[in-house]
């Protein structure tokens, strides 16, 4: 079994693994800590979609190295929480080049995962302007989807 884990680095996103890794006691595979990053062009698109200003810095390069680089530290970290939980995880960082569920759903059709797992609420907060992440990949995903509520339920 290939499972995609999305990862944020929050409560919801720690609890959805360690909540997988006791639902899938025994069947454990191979596991992808994916997390999602978003380019400055990427954010100012949507801003502007909204209302908000168009402007990206003369620095967004730097900026969007620095934010690729986090998101790989936090998917890795990411991967050590999941092989805690029993699995052979390994770490992805990706960028959204339209939603963070839309890249989710992309990532889980290219690895040809088997489940997607993602925590009911994570740190998305105002990037995810038209509803939830995990209500959007339940929706979209041609694949088994687990969404874990907030304390793991």
């Amino acid at each position: 079994m290939k499972i995609l884990f999305a990862y944020d680095g929050s409560d919801s996103a720690n609890a959805a693994i360690a909540k997988a890794g006791e639902l899938l006691d025994g069947t454990r595979g191979e596991a992808v800590v994916l997390s999602v990053w978003e380019p400055l062009t990427v954010a100012a698109i949507k801003a502007a979609r909204f209302g908000g200003p168009v402007a990206v810095p003369p620095d967004a390069a730097s900026e969007d190295e620095r934010s690729e680089e986090q998101a790989r530290e936090l998917a890795e970290h990411g991967a050590e929480v999941a092989r805690q939980h029993g699995f052979d995880a390994s770490p992805l960082a990706s960028a959204d080049a339209r939603a963070i569920a839309d890249t989710i759903v992309q990532q889980a059709e290219e690895l040809d995962a088997d489940l997607i797992v993602v925590g009911a609420r994570g740190l998305a907060g105002v990037r995810a302007f038209l509803g939830s992440v995990s209500n959007h990949v339940i929706q979209h995903a041609h694949r088994a989807a687990l969404v874990i509520p907030p304390q793991g339920g």
